[in-house]
């Protein structure tokens, strides 16, 4: 951010001051501006340029000093209770992705001068349950806990799937159509114009207007997702999108297997580079 305005300050030491803070997550193929409010904010992006940050439950720990790396790092959690982070993580890279977070008044969102930057820094591999994303986020000032992207010495691929490093095409293994069916429990959908063989989309993502949700069976039209979407889908168009399960096999089938991420010599323990 520029320098801090007068502006910020003066609303910072009013009695009746209202702040909040708004993370910036930046990813290979998007920039997710969340604000841990009750509604949308419109604030400004890092180029100065006006954004809608959403609303979503999202919070941090403390900001500290971790004794053995002398770094400051905090953990961030955003809400998975509609579980589409779920979705999202299992086809998207964290690890060595910046992630920014500013303090801003909300009687103060005309100017990108009006915040400061509470803490910039890496994000690590997050963890995920049916509750919240959780990742940890070293300072840029030493980077060099989450250095770029690490290599897992494992058999599983370490590409993130469509990422330059796998070379996949995401937008060739994107179908769309129409929502024909959904089953009482939100799970399980017939869609139109699809035929393809059992499991085809194992692995891959269910898209509906803002809700996806990861795919674990699918055989002609019926596609079943990990968990239910809100009731009411039928007759909304939907993009469906092939995944991968990381595996030798896996990668054979999209006849990429010359970028094949994993070490397939290795040992049961995994080790890190």
């Amino acid at each position: 951010m520029r320098n801090v305005s007068v502006r910020f300050h003066e609303e910072k030491d009013r009695e009746t001051n209202r702040p909040i803070e708004l993370y910036q997550v930046f990813l290979d193929e998007d920039t997710l501006y969340l604000a841990c409010y009750n509604t949308d904010v419109t604030f400004f992006n890092e180029k100065g340029q006006p954004e809608i940050y959403y609303a979503i439950g999202i919070g941090r720990s403390a900001i500290r000093m971790n004794i053995d790396t002398q770094v400051d790092e905090c953990t961030v959690g955003i809400d998975n209770v509609n579980r589409e982070m779920s979705a999202y993580i299992a086809n998207t890279e964290f690890r060595g992705r910046r992630l920014r977070i500013l303090k801003v008044m909300l009687d103060a969102l005309d100017s990108p001068n009006n915040a400061v930057v509470l803490f910039d820094g890496l994000m690590d591999s997050p963890t995920i349950d049916e509750h919240a994303l959780r990742v940890r986020v070293v300072s840029q000032l030493n980077s060099l806990t989450i250095a770029a992207p690490r290599r897992k010495y494992q058999t599983q691929c370490n590409w993130q799937f469509g990422s330059p490093e796998c070379g996949v095409d995401l937008e060739a293994q994107t179908r769309t159509g129409t929502v024909s069916a959904q089953s009482a429990d939100g799970k399980t959908f017939t869609l139109s114009g699809r035929n393809e063989e059992k499991d085809y989309y194992v692995e891959g993502v269910l898209i509906i207007g803002k809700h996806s949700q990861k795919i674990v069976s699918s055989n002609g039209p019926t596609v079943v997702v990990e968990y239910p979407f809100p009731l009411g889908q039928a007759g909304k168009p939907y993009q469906i999108r092939r995944g991968c399960g990381k595996t030798k096999e896996e990668c054979q089938k999209y006849n990429n297997f010359a970028r094949y991420g994993g070490f397939l010599s290795v040992p049961s323990n995994q080790i890190r580079l």
